[in-house]
C-alpha cells in the first residue's frame, strides 16, 4: 500500500473511483496478510475533513478483516506544527507570506483543534487511543521508542530496532535562505510552471543550500506576540486533549522546544551577503527549470484571486486554506 495514494484518495482529492480503487486495495492487503498487526501512517489523518468521515471508514474495513483499530497520534504545540506547516509550503513553494502572516491567519483554524481532530478517531477506535508528545516531560526516551512502548509492542519491536533505527531522523527541515528563495520564486509565479511534484523544487532549494555550507540551522519564524495568541487560543481545547489521553494537564506532559532566536530573512534587514545567496538561489532554481516570466496580466489576476480569498476569509470567519 502506497499511504500517500491512499491518503490522497481519502482526503477527497482524488475521484470516486480512486477511493474505491484505494480501499479496495486495503482491504485485499488486509485479506492476504498473516501478520496479526497492521500499521498505517499518515500525517493528513490529522486534518482531513470530518465530512469524509474517514476514522469509520478505515475502522470499517479493519473490523471487516478481523482486525480491531486503534489510533496512535504524535502530539507537538501549535507553535511548532505551524512552524513545521509553514516550512512545508515552502517547500511545495506555495508560500509567500511571513511567518507571522501566515500564523496571523491560519493560527486559530480548526487544524489546530486537537480535541476535535482527534474525537471521531475516538469514537471510531473505541476509545483506543495511545497519544505521545514529541517531548514527554516525564520520558527522555526518544520518541519512536516512546510510541512502540504506547502501542504495547516494544516486547516484539524492540529486539529488532538497534539504536540508528530508534534514533533515525530523516525529511530535515529547510533553513532561512532557501524558505527567503521560496517565498520570492512563488511571487515570481514559478509555482505555476512546475511538471511533476512541486516538493522536488523545494528539495533541490534546500540541497543546493546545503552543498554551499548554507543553512546549517532550521527556519526559526519571528512571530512571538502571534504564537502566544495562538498558545491561548487552544489552551482549552489542548487541556481537553490532556484529560482524555493522560489524564493530566497538558503542560504536565507535553514539554516545548528549546528557545532559539528567530532566524526569518523576510521583513529583516538583509546583509548584502546573504541577500546575493539568495539571488543566487532564486537564479540558480530559475535556470534549471527553464523559467518564463509570465505575463503581467496573469501577475495581476494571482494578486487579485490571492486578495479575494483573503478578504473572503475575513468575511466567513474561517481560515484561507479553508476559503481556498
Amino acid at each position: 500500500m502506497n499511504h500517500y495514494l491512499l491518503g490522497r484518495a481519502l482526503d477527497g482529492r482524488g475521484s470516486v473511483r480512486e477511493r474505491l480503487g484505494s480501499l479496495s486495495r486495503l482491504a485485499k492487503t488486509l485479506s492476504d496478510t498473516e501478520a496479526d498487526t497492521v500499521i498505517l501512517s499518515y500525517e493528513d489523518f490529522a486534518v482531513q475533513r470530518p465530512t469524509l468521515c474517514v476514522p469509520s471508514v478505515l475502522a470499517d474495513v479493519f473490523a471487516r478483516h478481523g482486525f480491531a483499530m486503534e489510533v496512535a497520534l504524535v502530539v507537538k504545540p501549535q507553535a511548532e506544527q505551524l512552524a513545521s506547516a509553514y516550512a512545508l509550503r515552502a517547500q511545495l513553494l506555495a508560500e509567500a507570506r511571513t511567518f507571522r502572516e501566515f500564523v496571523n491567519r491560519e493560527g486559530t483554524s480548526g487544524r489546530y483543534d486537537y480535541a476535535a481532530r482527534l474525537e471521531p478517531w475516538l469514537r471510531a477506535a473505541g476509545g483506543r487511543v495511545a497519544a505521545v508528545p514529541v517531548r514527554d516531560r516525564c520520558s527522555d526516551a526518544p520518541l519512536l521508542a516512546r510510541l512502540i512502548e504506547a502501542l504495547g509492542l516494544s516486547a516484539r519491536l524492540e529486539p529488532l530496532l538497534t539504536t540508528g533505527d530508534i534514533t533515525y531522523r530523516t525529511n530535515r527541515s529547510s533553513g532561512p535562505v532557501a524558505i527567503e528563495a521560496s517565498r520570492r520564486l512563488h511571487g515570481l509565479g514559478l509555482h505555476r510552471q512546475i511538471t511533476g511534484h512541486p516538493r522536488r523544487l523545494g528539495h533541490l532549494l534546500d540541497e543546493l543550500a546545503w552543498a554551499r555550507g548554507i543553512d546549517a540551522k532550521a527556519f526559526m519564524g519571528n512571530a512571538p506576540d502571534a504564537l502566544a495568541t495562538v498558545a491561548a487560543y487552544h489552551a482549552a481545547s489542548n487541556e481537553r486533549l490532556a484529560a482524555k489521553c493522560w489524564g493530566r494537564g497538558w503542560d504536565a506532559v507535553v514539554a516545548g522546544a528549546p528557545e532559539h532566536p528567530p532566524n526569518e530573512l523576510a521583513g529583516q534587514l538583509i546583509s548584502p551577503d546573504t541577500g546575493a545567496t539568495v539571488e543566487w538561489l532564486v537564479a540558480e532554481v530559475m535556470a534549471r527549470v527553464a523559467y518564463r516570466a509570465p505575463p503581467a496580466w496573469l501577475h495581476w489576476l494571482d494578486s487579485a484571486v490571492e486578495r479575494g480569498v483573503e478578504r473572503l476569509a475575513d468575511l466567513v470567519g474561517g481560515p484561507a486554506w479553508r476559503v481556498r
